[in-house]
Parts: C-alpha cells; sequence; structure tokens
C-alpha cells in the first residue's frame, strides 16, 4: 500500500468514526432538548427552588460519570488497552474485566460515603430548606453513577476495536427513558413538583442499568469472556490508575468550571431581601432563585455544537492518534491531528457565533411555556450568548489534551487545568456582583479560552509535530467566512418579525440554511478544502460497492 494509500485510509476512518459519532450525538442532542425543554415546561426555574436543588443533585453524579467514564479514566484506558489488544486479544479481555472490577468497588467505597453525607444533611436541616432536598435527591441519584461510569468504560472498548456505533446512541437512553418519566410518569402520578423530581430520579437509575447491560451482547461478538485475574494485568492496571488522577484537571477542567460555577451559584442564591457579609460589608445576594437551573438549560445549549465537533472529533481522532504514538509514526500523528483540528475550528467558530446571534430565539422556541416564564427565557438567552463566545474554547480542548496525553504528556493538561480552575472561581465571584450568573457563563468561556490557547502553544513549542501555519491559516478562513455569516444571519434575523414558536422555527431554520450557504460559500473562496474532505468522504462512501463475500457452505 502506497504512502498516500494509507493517509487516505486513514482519513477515511477518522471521518468515518467521527460521522456516526456526530450522527450518535445529533440524536442524542435533540433527544437532550425535547427532554430538557419537557422539564422546563413542568418545573421551569424557580418553583420554591426544586429545580435548582434537582439540576445540583443530578449534576454530581453528571460530573462523576464524566470523571470516572467517559472522561479521564476511559481515556487512560483506551491506550493501554489498544496496545494489549495488539498484542494478545486474551489479555485485553482479562484488562476489561479487572478494570471494571475495580471501578465497580472503588465507585462503591465513593457512593457509600456519599449517602452517608446525604444522610447527616437531611437530618441536621430542616425540611424546607433547599439542603434537605437536595441532599435526598442526590441520595437516590448515586448509584446511578456505578452504571454509567461502568458503561463509558465498555463504550470506551468498542470505540477502540473501531465500533462507534452503538457508543454513539448510549446516551439517548437516558434521554429517552428522562422524557417517558416527565411526559407520562411524574404529571400523572403527581403535582407536588418534589414529588415528581423524585420520580424523576429514580428514571435516571433505571437508564443506567440499560446503558451498561446492553453492551455485552456487542462485546461477546468481538469475543469477550469475564476473567478476573488481577495478577495478569496488574502491571496495566498501574498504568491507567497512574494516569488518570493527574488528568482530572486537564481533560475535566471545562466540566470542574461548570461545576463550580453552579456550586457558586448556588450558594450566593437568596431572596432580594437577604443580605450576606461580603468583604467586610452587608450586601444583598447577588443572584436569585433559578440561578443553577439557568446555568443547566444554556449549558445544555452550547453542548449541542461541544458534542457534535469537539468530542466527536476528539473521539473519533483519539484512538489513531494513540496507535500513531505506539508506532512511533510522527508523521501520520502531526497529519491527523493538524487535520483533526483545522475541522474543529471550521465548525466551532461559526458554531459559536450563531449561537449567540440566535440565543434569545432558541431559548423562547425550547423553553418558554408552561412553569418557565419570560423572564426565565431572558436569564437563559443570556446565559447561552455568553457560553457561545466560548464554544471556539470548548471544541479545542478534547483534542488538544487528548494529544497531550497520547505522547505520554499529563503534567502540562494537569497544571493549565488547575489553573484554568482557579482562574474561573476568581473571575464567577468577582463578576458576579455585575452580572450576577451571566458573569459565571463569562468566566467559564474565558477560563477555557486562556486554558486553550496556552496549552496549544506549549504543544507547539515542545512537540512541533503539527502543522501550525494550516492550523492558523484554518482559523483565519473560518473567522472571515464566520463574519460574512453572521453578517447575513444578522440582517435575515433583524428584518423578519415575530414573536411566535412559529416564527421562532422560520428564524432559526432560514437563518441557519442562508448561514451555512453563506459560510460554506465564503469559506471555500478563500481556499479551504475541509468541507471538501468531508463531502468528497460521503461521495466515495456511498458510490464505493462493498466487497463481494463468499457464502460459507454448511
Amino acid at each position: 500500500m502506497s504512502v498516500s494509500d494509507s493517509r487516505q485510509g486513514r482519513r477515511n476512518k477518522m471521518l468515518r468514526g467521527t460521522l456516526i459519532i456526530v450522527i450518535g450525538t445529533l440524536l442524542s442532542r435533540f433527544l437532550g432538548m425535547f427532554r430538557d425543554a419537557a422539564t422546563a415546561a413542568m418545573l421551569g426555574m424557580s418553583v420554591g427552588g426544586v429545580m435548582d436543588s434537582f439540576v445540583l443533585a443530578f449534576r454530581l453524579p453528571d460530573i462523576a460519570r464524566r470523571l470516572f467514564g467517559d472522561g479521564t479514566l476511559s481515556i487512560s484506558f483506551i491506550p493501554v488497552f489498544s496496545k494489549v489488544w495488539q498484542q494478545d486479544q486474551k489479555k485485553a479481555w482479562t484488562l476489561l474485566s479487572v478494570m471494571l472490577l475495580w471501578v465497580f468497588l472503588f465507585l462503591t467505597g465513593f457512593v457509600v460515603i456519599g449517602e452517608i453525607l446525604c444522610g447527616v444533611g437531611f437530618t441536621i436541616f430542616h425540611p424546607d430548606s433547599k439542603v434537605y432536598l437536595t441532599a435526598h435527591l442526590l441520595a437516590l441519584l448515586l448509584p446511578y453513577l456505578i452504571l454509567i461510569c461502568m458503561a463509558a468504560i465498555t463504550s470506551a472498548t468498542l470505540q477502540t476495536l473501531g465500533h462507534f456505533s452503538l457508543p454513539a446512541v448510549i446516551p439517548s437512553i437516558l434521554n429517552i427513558i428522562w422524557l417517558l418519566g416527565i411526559l407520562f410518569i411524574a404529571p400523572n402520578l403527581t403535582q407536588n413538583p418534589a414529588s415528581q423530581c423524585y420520580l424523576l430520579t429514580l428514571c435516571i437509575l433505571i437508564a443506567g442499568i440499560f446503558q451498561f447491560f446492553i453492551h455485552f451482547p456487542f462485546l461477546k461478538s468481538y469475543g469477550f469472556f469475564p476473567d478476573f485475574n488481577i495478577s495478569k494485568v496488574s502491571t496495566e492496571i498501574g498504568q491507567i490508575f497512574f494516569r488518570f488522577f493527574p488528568q482530572i484537571f486537564g481533560l475535566m477542567s471545562i466540566q470542574l468550571n461548570i461545576l463550580s460555577a453552579s456550586g457558586i451559584a448556588w450558594l450566593f442564591t437568596g431572596s432580594p431581601e437577604e443580605t450576606i457579609r461580603w468583604l467586610g460589608r452587608m450586601v444583598t445576594f447577588p443572584m436569585h432563585s433559578g440561578a443553577v437551573s439557568a446555568i443547566y438549560y444554556s449549558e445544555r445549549l452550547y453542548e449541542f455544537p461541544q458534542g457534535l465537533i469537539g468530542l466527536a472529533i476528539a473521539t473519533a481522532i483519539y484512538p489513531l492518534l494513540s496507535q500513531h504514538a505506539a508506532r512511533k509514526n510522527d508523521a501520520a500523528f502531526g497529519e491527523d491531528l493538524s487535520l483533526g483540528l483545522r475541522v474543529q475550528f471550521m465548525f466551532s467558530i461559526p458554531a459559536g457565533v450563531g449561537l449567540m446571534l440566535m440565543s434569545e430565539k432558541l431559548s423562547h422556541l425550547l423553553f418558554q411555556r408552561g412553569a418557565f416564564t419570560p423572564d426565565d427565557m431572558a436569564r437563559t438567552a443570556d446565559l447561552v450568548f455568553w457560553f457561545g463566545s466560548g464554544v471556539w474554547a470548548f471544541c479545542s480542548l478534547p483534542i488538544v489534551i487528548r494529544a497531550f496525553y497520547v505522547l505520554g504528556d499529563i503534567r502540562n493538561p494537569f497544571r493549565i487545568g488547575l489553573l484554568s480552575c482557579v482562574l474561573n472561581i476568581v473571575l464567577g465571584l468577582l463578576l458576579i456582583w455585575s452580572m450576577a450568573e451571566q458573569g459565571l457563563a463569562l468566566a467559564a468561556s474565558i477560563a477555557a479560552g486562556c486554558q486553550s490557547l496556552i496549552l496549544f502553544l506549549i504543544f507547539v513549542k515542545k512537540y512541533r509535530r503539527i502543522d501550525v501555519m494550516s492550523i492558523i491559516c484554518g482559523i483565519i478562513r473560518s473567522c472571515v467566512a464566520t463574519l460574512a455569516m453572521g453578517l447575513a444571519v444578522a440582517i435575515i434575523m433583524k428584518a423578519l418579525p415575530g414573536e411566535s414558536s412559529l416564527d421562532d422555527i422560520i428564524h432559526l431554520l432560514l437563518g441557519g440554511l442562508v448561514g451555512i450557504f453563506v459560510f460554506a460559500v465564503v469559506y471555500r473562496f478563500v481556499g479551504g478544502r475541509e468541507l471538501g474532505l468531508i463531502i468528497h468522504h460521503l461521495i466515495q462512501k456511498k458510490t464505493t460497492p462493498k466487497p463481494y463475500r463468499k457464502r460459507k457452505r454448511k
């Protein structure tokens, strides 16, 4: 096979994996939007702080899932499993079995400690306090993280083996069961918001059971069999956990920043009449009930492009980079990483600007109904605007950080990630007094932007394996095309009147289609080739005949 054929094969593999993940993520994100729209209609943002308590209780196991499951732990697991798989497949299955056992034991201990603390919380605090309800909901949700973290490890295994379809649709299971709970179960059994939240937590637990056990028929088709011989893979397990803990502040810095933002919003939320002591003087609370919920709803919107672009490309490219690093193929490593970053910037820059321009229309269309008031919609739209300004950074970080980890560098992402978390907290605590919860969104975007830029500069200076000029030129092309797109979308949004849901749909569809068309034309005009690569891959995939396979004789 020639060098050009090998390069084309790698590109096709990366693009095919990216497309599968994009389709699955798109399905999950759309279901997630319907789920959150239904939740907003039933609970709103300010119903006695109930939604704030539910969001905070759900966020803690969700962050733990990303930390221990499809976040840092699975990223530590993939290179080791990939290396063992190439050498000894039986040993690889032993590694997976032992890994699941260790994750189960570790997280069970974590959950037990959490349940004890929750028990203390709803024993000490009054039943009417926000701590009491949050502790109750969290106690119910904690077992979910055991199931979803183990599901994430099995999904990472399938991705390493080149099977992307099932891992891509796994998040949709939660959204489907959540939708069933919010549309049919909770409203038909009770009208009390707190009781409805309890029922939703039970639906989440049921979803976790499905998300974990659905993997095993697919693993079995690859020859999986459980083997818990710990001594056989003790060295590999040590390598995985040695990489895991320093990676927390690198790969998970975005999620940790959002968690800290939710914590700050929860602590600094109160009624207009209440006062607190801040820097030696008495002041009123900077935020009011619903701040935590507003962060949650706006986060769901900015995570849409982040999942479709940054995480999809990073997930598809990571196994390829791991293989190149294991074979010490620096040329292939640089080509694939440069292509991944160019494609990411090509999509993420216009996606962020589009989100900022359409923040109000999106929030109105998705959320303003039922218990979700116009004031709730305005608060959410403002947060979406500021989160949109950081989409390019939210999308680039998963790719850049994975490039460090593949090369065995966990120190730099750890240091810069830790600084990003500190910067986010400091900026958040300062900005909330003038911008309320909007300051928390702006702080998260600034922290992610600084982290992404610094890590990119460190990678270029230390490793020099990527084509920097091609990436810079790609960013400039994307910015020029995005400027033209933004002007076209702004003109359309201002020219078309109307405030109904139907008007919102017309605005979003027309603005989106015109924006995509203008961006594609201008991007190609200024020399962008990445769109052509993706379209060529799609056409080639449809027109290339499947290889003939002889039937096996009985």
